[in-house]
């Protein structure tokens, strides 16, 4: 008979069960080789779900992570992830994620939202930090990859709480660059 996931792990799957965690690939990856640095935001000024995914949007245009066509099918494509199950995945963080056609390499970005903001979370609390993942539709493994790697960090306490003290993208950024070097 075979033994039930760690409860972390099936808390996960049940809130995105597409995501099968492959965790000795999710270590091999780099989340810095992903991340949209000039994205980062360290304060979303969103109070909703939908403004936030909007506002992430808008942050990875400006970084030129993604075309200005793209947004608006991304924000969609986002809120139409959200409504199959929330990204939410507790301790405060949501892993918002889809595909992206025209993408030609998965796009990582951080935010933070200093009050939180309701993400229908299945802990239900309020979500206030955001790491988003877009990704090309034919890079599955890399995906799963990446989206694995992001839940051991989610999961990491000691890192949430650096995080949510951070006071400047670049420390949001440098905190994911070590938790990298960590393995």
């Amino acid at each position: 008979m075979r033994k039930n996931p760690r409860p972390e792990m099936l808390r996960y799957r049940l809130i995105s069960p597409e995501v099968q965690l492959d965790e000795k690939r999710s270590t091999e990856v780099s989340l810095s080789d992903f991340l949209a640095k000039r994205a980062t935001r360290v304060a979303l000024e969103a109070t909703e779900a939908l403004e936030a995914l909007e506002e992430m949007t808008a942050a990875l245009v400006k970084a030129k992570r993604i075309e200005q066509g793209q947004a608006k099918g991304l924000v969609k494509a986002l809120a139409e992830r959200e409504k199959q199950g929330s990204t939410g995945i507790g301790q405060g963080c949501a892993i918002p994620h889809c595909s992206l056609d025209g993408l030609n390499k998965t796009v990582m970005m951080i935010a933070r939202s200093e009050n939180g903001i309701d993400f229908n979370c299945v802990t239900g609390e309020k979500v206030r930090v955001f790491v988003l993942v877009v990704y090309p539709p034919h890079l599955d493994q890399e995906r799963r990859a990446v989206l694995g790697r992001i839940v051991h960090l989610c999961r990491n306490t000691n890192w949430l709480r650096f995080l949510k003290a951070a006071r400047t993208t670049r420390e949001i950024n440098d905190l994911v660059s070590e938790y990298d070097n960590e393995g």
